[in-house]
């Protein structure tokens, strides 16, 4: 039910703005991932509060600013990444649930496990940026 009403609100104009039944897809590892309707189902495509997936990670931080980058819905700004890193915070989170410091066994090596695109160094966005064909205009 919970995801029901989250593909609701994510579906609306100023969120993502897709239909609700691809949130929900998505939420769940049903992906249609040709346009024959063909499926692949992926219980671990989206992990959301089990094998660490919940641990704030800056390094994720910086790749989701990366994107609004890449899309155009953000300029690029060595403070913004900055900032965007420091939102999260690690730290904080293992000493309010008194867990290590140590990321998940299960996380990547470069701690994002995006599923396409180039290396990812969350020091280094702009070479991330320019290795992809597909991009928008700087804002």
């Amino acid at each position: 039910m919970r995801r029901i009403a989250l593909a609701a609100l994510l579906a609306a104009p100023n969120r993502v703005g897709v239909a609700a039944d691809v949130i929900r897809r998505t939420l769940d590892g049903h992906l249609k991932v040709s346009p024959d309707g063909t499926y692949r189902d992926d219980p671990r495509y989206l992990l959301v509060g089990r094998e660490g997936a919940a641990r704030p990670d800056p390094r994720q931080a910086a790749w989701l600013y990366a994107q609004m980058v890449r899309w155009g819905q953000a300029p690029l700004s060595a403070d913004k990444l900055k900032l965007a890193k420091a939102v999260c915070r690690p730290d904080l989170y293992d000493a309010a649930l008194g867990t290590s410091d140590a990321p998940s066994p299960a996380a990547p090596a470069d701690g994002i496990g995006a599923f396409a695109g180039p290396a990812f160094d969350p020091d280094d966005i702009e070479a991330h940026l320019a290795a992809f064909d597909i991009k928008r205009e700087p804002v």
